[in-house]
């Protein structure tokens, strides 16, 4: 699994959780996480260029042949079971490599939306992205825990 999102997680203490949650997470199965560097600029008229550059780098950063699942509050949700139902069906399909991107403050880039396999919505909330990526960390660690018939999840 790869997560990928713009951005370093400027918050010490966040930046601590995301990286507690993947360490847990890489106990069952390869995973790695990888920040895009945000080249934004300050002119908020320049939003769309600015898409259009996250976009090129979250192009370049996708493994090939990967199920991309973009997080999206106005994609599907699931339920933890369901969740990991989804993904353990993904495994037995053969699916090798899962990329979850999370967006800048901006959003996902259309075009990014486009070649999404998968538009996830955490919750129908919005939500800061830095906070977004740790609950898409904690829901992926549920959801092994769920497969491998692990009792964290209650």
């Amino acid at each position: 699994m790869r997560f990928l999102w713009i951005g370093k997680t400027k918050d010490p203490s966040l930046s601590k959780v995301e990286e507690k949650y993947l360490k847990r997470i890489e106990q069952h199965l390869p995973a790695e996480r990888k920040t895009i560097p945000k080249l934004r600029k300050n002119d908020p008229h320049q939003q769309l260029a600015q898409l259009e550059r996250e976009a090129k780098q979250i192009e370049r950063n996708l493994p090939a042949k990967t199920y991309l699942v973009v997080l999206d509050h106005l994609g599907t949700e699931f339920t933890s079971p369901r969740l990991a139902s989804f993904l353990a069906e993904l495994m037995n399909r053969g699916v090798s490599k899962i990329t979850f991107v999370v967006g800048s403050d901006l959003g996902i880039p259309e075009r990014i939306r486009n070649l999404a396999d998968l538009k996830w919505a955490l919750t129908k909330l919005t939500l800061p992205h830095e906070l977004a990526r740790i609950m898409l960390l904690e829901q992926i660690y549920r959801a092994v825990t769920i497969i491998k018939g692990l009792p964290y999840h209650k």
